[in-house]
């Protein structure tokens, strides 16, 4: 059944299109089971590679202690980062219960989604079939995965399981979830995933540019730092600490210039 708290709040939604125009991005729903994800795209090069992007936790919590009926983020940075990118093929992938009506059919969701199974087994495989749907309607193409704060882990897990991702982008990104929980001594979640534990296997070959920010005090450079260390070699490897960032200012008006940072393997 759908939860109340999965309607999506008029304003963010007003916003996010106001946002996505500027790209210009179109407005899709993906059936992706058990959800309907919500999606922005624009797709003119049916050959190329498709950029995909995958938005944060958006509004999770309400405070450390107070769950949010919502999980619609008031600041789409991700959206934001993928209305800005210039590639012909651009798909925006909203997290579940983001933005997508309680009344829409289909869609499962539940507090569960942004809580602590916000990383899970079938929450992995919506994004797999979302992908699966784009590559048979454009000829086999592949992808370039791009993924802002929680959404890096979700790209990650995304690319250790895929055999068409050309290569992994993160931003302010949380790319080992176990030692974020940890860090900010919140409680853990093992009904989710988590990308570094990919760390010695596909991921370790995959072309990989993370950038971190500066003053980010919500995942600070040592999250990024310990994903590192469990890699089993670092030759696909890429990162930068990027000047004035926190972990939502200051990405949207460098976004342009980073894209130019090309991940490649040594």
């Amino acid at each position: 059944m759908l939860s109340a708290g999965c309607s999506s709040v008029p304003g963010k939604l007003d916003k996010a299109t106001k946002i996505a125009q500027t790209g210009p991005l179109s407005h899709k729903y993906i059936q992706a089971s058990p959800f309907v994800l919500t999606s922005w795209q624009r797709l003119t090069a049916p050959n190329s590679p498709i950029h995909i992007y995958i938005e944060g936790d958006g509004l999770a919590w309400l405070s450390r202690s107070t769950p949010s009926n919502n999980p619609t983020p008031k600041n789409p940075i991700g959206l934001t980062l993928a209305a800005a990118d210039p590639t012909p093929n651009i798909v925006y992938i909203a997290r579940p219960c983001q933005y997508t009506p309680a009344d829409i059919t289909n869609n499962h969701c539940s507090r569960d989604y942004w809580m602590g199974k916000r990383f899970a087994k079938e929450v992995i495989n919506s994004y797999h079939t979302a992908l699966n749907q784009l590559s048979a309607r454009h000829n086999g193409t592949q992808f370039h995965l791009v993924g802002y704060s929680g959404g890096a882990n979700i790209a990650g897990l995304l690319a250790a399981e895929r055999h068409d991702v050309l290569s992994l982008r993160t931003v302010a990104g949380n790319v080992d979830n176990d030692f974020f929980t940890s860090f900010h001594k919140v409680s853990p979640m093992p009904l989710s995933l988590n990308m570094a534990d990919q760390a010695e296997t596909r991921l370790s070959t995959l072309p990989q540019y993370h950038f971190i920010g500066e003053k980010d005090k919500f995942v600070p450079f040592a999250i990024f730092k310990n994903y590192e260390q469990k890699l089993s070699s670092s030759s696909c490897l890429q990162s930068n600490i990027v000047n004035g960032t926190t972990h939502s200012q200051g990405w949207a008006e460098r976004w342009i210039s980073l894209l130019n940072k090309i991940p490649r393997c040594q």
